[in-house]
């Protein structure tokens, strides 16, 4: 006979491993089988990751046709570096806003419309008659990239449990980056063949069908419902490990459970006190064991928060900050390298600009497939165990990261070169994938898009410094070393030292990302518990 599961919010119990509730607003009740890894398949996970990997090759397609479009315009080279960093420049005034927007709305429908939008900008790219029309459809393009990813990587969190987010951010992650050296192809093949105009029509055609596809496959999930789904299925494996006669005593063993009513969730662990949740809670960084109150600002009309009061919110979580931090610093060194490396073999390795092109790009994405491959099997087996050991393997990645690029820099040789930028990207990606989903587990589900959104923020700002920090290092050896002349040696040892500075942000980023570990476990538990107040929040509206 079914029953209500304890400290559930309107999920009933129908076998051991099943249970009956309302994933889908609106969509009614459905029976989900919680040893199930993903119980709602993968094919969500790679329509998210599909729309990143769009919209990063939308983005390097411009570098593929670059040549051609500077000729057709006569545009000087500060004109062509302000064409290239705008868009970026226009992320950032909305990516912020976008994570609220991402926690209040249909999430399905913010991609839909905006991949839409996004597609009609690159037919319009194509066919601007100016490069004032070209500039302006470039410049609201680039704010596709904030209001799509807050809302991927909170339907990522509410569609995958906790055990397999590894998994689902390493898909997610993965694709984006494959479309760094899609665009690029895609951008300088078309372009030669027949002219720039083409390759953003191309690129048109993929987006259309994906906001199509969005609208009508991937749907919009109850908040919180993997937290839930996560909790069941942990409580469904405890029980089943009990011995048939003990059920009596498991009654009165001490347990780690979620309880209470509805509006006052209380999370009981034996070896320690109750912790009260009407209140949100935050760390105090000097000492994260003692939760604090935090007043917000508060939106008058709605009662929800406003906008600085969901930022002090999300920034309230001790492990986001440093997450979130470390990640900038990664996006730094991952962009910079990414960007610059083609112009690294050039100069170090004397090959010429198609033949380090067609190196980097294969190269670059067999480490992402090694990955985010391996990343996620590992990530998510040491969850099963210990969510938190995926905030260590995301650290130690980024520090062995460093650690190659280190060898990348001082070794001889193009083929120990190549080997080390497959480990480099390997781990890079090994990285993100176990980042995404630390982040989803220490963020309420009621703020993950407010949480995405503000670390996208931060990772367009890192993403955009990288490939500064190499040139702007480069110049400064070429100055003071060899009397600002660009001969070949100034160049080699320029590009030497610009890709060897990248080594920092890549060591900052995994001390940062370490510190995080030591307040995880609190953090992701105080998340967890969200899905059992009865708070979460409400159905979310199309516009």
């Amino acid at each position: 006979m079914s029953q209500p599961t304890p400290g559930s919010t309107g999920a009933t119990m129908v076998s051991d491993f099943e249970v009956e509730m309302e994933a889908f607003p609106g969509r009614g009740p459905r029976r989900i089988n919680l040893k199930k890894a993903a119980p709602f398949g993968w094919t969500s996970a790679i329509m998210l990751g599909g729309i990143g990997l769009v919209d990063r090759a939308e983005n390097t397609v411009l570098a593929g046709s670059l040549s051609a479009l500077k000729e057709e315009f006569q545009i000087s080279e500060l004109l062509t570096g302000v064409l290239l960093s705008a868009p970026s420049i226009a992320a950032l005034l909305l990516v912020v806003p976008a994570g609220k927007f991402a926690d209040t709305r249909n999430r399905t429908w913010i991609l839909s419309i905006v991949i839409g939008i996004w597609s009609l900008l690159s037919f319009g790219s194509a066919l601007a008659p100016t490069f004032a029309l070209f500039f302006l459809a470039r410049l609201l393009l680039g704010t596709a990239t904030p209001l799509t990813i807050p809302a991927s990587a909170s339907l990522a969190g509410d569609l995958y449990p906790t055990a397999v987010r590894s998994r689902a951010f390493a898909i997610l992650r993965a694709m984006e980056y494959f479309g760094l050296p899609l665009g690029l192809v895609i951008g300088g093949v078309i372009s030669d063949a027949y002219g720039w105009r083409a390759a953003f029509l191309v690129m048109g055609i993929p987006a259309l069908i994906l906001a199509l596809a969005v609208r009508f496959v991937v749907r919009e999930p109850k908040r919180g419902l993997a937290d839930e789904i996560s909790q069941l299925a942990e409580a469904a494996n405890a029980q089943s490990t009990l011995p048939a006669n003990s059920s009596a005593m498991a009654s009165e063993a001490p347990s780690s459970t979620v309880s209470g009513p509805s509006n006052s969730s209380i999370v009981v662990d034996a070896s320690a006190k109750p912790i009260s949740l009407d209140k949100a809670a935050a760390f105090d960084p000097a000492d994260p064991g003692v939760p604090i109150n935090v007043e917000h600002a508060m939106d008058e009309d709605s009662g929800e928060p406003s906008m600085l009061g969901r930022i002090k919110q999300v920034l309230s979580i001790r492990t986001l900050r440093y997450i979130i931090l470390g990640q900038m610093l990664l996006f730094a060194g991952f962009s910079g390298l990414f960007s610059t490396v083609t112009i690294y073999f050039e100069r170090i390795n004397d090959l010429g600009a198609k033949e380090a092109t067609l190196l980097t790009g294969p190269v670059g994405s067999l480490g992402l497939i090694l990955g985010s491959i391996i990343g996620s099997i590992i990530g998510d087996r040491v969850a099963r165990k210990n969510p938190g050991g995926r905030v260590t393997i995301a650290a130690s990645s980024l520090a062995l990261s460093a650690l190659c690029l280190v060898l990348f820099v001082i070794t001889p040789g193009l083929l120990p070169k190549i080997v080390l930028f497959v480990f480099i990207n390997a781990f890079n990606i090994t990285a993100l994938a176990n980042i995404g989903a630390s982040t989803s587990d220490v963020l309420p589900a009621s703020k993950r898009g407010s949480g995405f959104g503000i670390a996208q923020f931060l990772i367009t700002i890192g993403a955009s410094t990288g490939a500064l920090l190499v040139f702007a290092i480069s110049q400064l050896v070429i100055n003071t070393s060899f009397s600002g002349q660009e001969t070949t040696e100034a160049l080699k040892q320029g590009i030497s030292f610009g890709i060897a500075s990248l080594i920092l942000p890549f060591s900052i980023g995994a001390v940062l990302i370490f510190a995080a570990r030591k307040s995880f476990d609190r953090d992701a538990s105080s998340a967890l518990a969200e899905a059992n107040t009865g708070q979460l929040a409400p159905s979310p509206q199309v516009f």
